[in-house]
């Protein structure tokens, strides 16, 4: 393979963002299954079919079978952050608010891994970055300013339900970051084995009662390949994309890649579903790209004036 794209396949701007860009087409295969099969069922699918794939490949390598008890922990955590606590709580609350209200405060991630990396990893943003962190949340303003205007008017039970999606937001956050907390190089397939295993093992109970009375035999072609998309792609590829690249950047930085998620939801809403691009979501689209090229150049540009600098320092004069 070419030095150069092996390079870029292996940076954390390529691995980041494919990440959230494959989470963002999700959202058309969610809208399809979330329709047809009930949510812990579909869940435990999802997770089957990822662990099916990637688990032999650790128990092979014998790398499942040596992990020290903090990291087992840690990736406990992180499943329950990712898999319970975002699950029910986004539940809960979309009793009380509504689903665009839903939609818009799961995009203010950046906002919450921010936070997140200075309290629990002691991350220290400089200059550039709270830029591009800025131009990151505009972003989301420009993409969901009339739905933040709806929000600030809730009555009291919308106020209760939009409290619960932000605790989801949290909880989806910590899932993003906690990696960043393990001891030993765990490679992104066997941490991606290992959530999916804790992810059948949680869903398991709700899943049975969910699947006693359902009709399987009602299941289309459309919704098995939702369902292998799921749980190939946006698990088992997601996954992948976004811990290889956690590990070679700060939080600080992986947080800024998030506003990426509800752009790609609207690109692959306007391709796949006929719907409307304006002037915000366009602009929306800009500035999260520039965040991300800031956020990636600061330390080349910095460290190109350093060389400048010693080159200038060591000249014959």
């Amino acid at each position: 393979m070419n030095n150069n794209l092996k390079s870029v396949l292996q940076s954390p701007a390529f691995n980041l963002s494919a990440a959230m860009i494959i989470v963002g087409s999700s959202v058309i295969c969610g809208k399809v299954l979330t329709q047809e099969i009930p949510l812990f069922l579909a869940s435990e699918i999802r997770f089957l079919l990822s662990t099916l794939l990637f688990t032999p490949f650790g128990i092979y390598n014998k790398k499942l079978l040596f992990i020290p008890r903090h990291d087992l922990l840690i990736l406990s955590a992180m499943s329950f952050c990712g898999q319970v606590v975002f699950t029910i709580l986004l539940l809960w609350g979309l009793r009380y608010t509504s689903g665009i209200n839903a939609g818009t405060l799961t995009s203010t991630t950046p906002f919450f891994m921010a936070i997140i990396a200075i309290l629990l990893l002691n991350e220290k943003y400089g200059k550039v970055q709270i830029i591009a962190l800025c131009m990151s949340l505009s972003s989301i303003m420009c993409l969901s300013y009339d739905s933040f205007i709806d929000i600030a008017n809730s009555n009291f039970d919308q106020t209760i339900g939009n409290l619960m999606v932000l605790g989801a937001v949290m909880g989806e956050s910590c899932f993003l970051l906690l990696g960043k907390k393990l001891k030993t190089n765990i490679s992104g397939i066997n941490q991606t084995a290992i959530l999916s295993l804790l992810g059948v093992i949680i869903c398991l109970p709700p899943a049975i009662a969910e699947s006693i009375h359902f009709p399987f035999h009602s299941l289309t072609y459309t919704d098995l390949l939702a369902m292998l998309y799921l749980g190939w792609i946006y698990t088992n590829l997601a996954y992948f994309c976004w811990f290889n690249g956690l590990k070679r950047t700060s939080g600080a930085n992986a947080g800024i890649y998030t506003a990426l998620m509800p752009i790609s939801a609207s690109f692959f809403s306007l391709l796949l579903m006929n719907e409307s691009i304006n002037l915000y979501q366009g602009l929306a689209l800009f500035l999260a790209i520039s965040s991300i090229i800031i956020s990636t150049s600061w330390k080349r540009v910095a460290d190109y004036g350093k060389f400048k600098k010693r080159n200038n320092q060591i000249q014959p004069s």
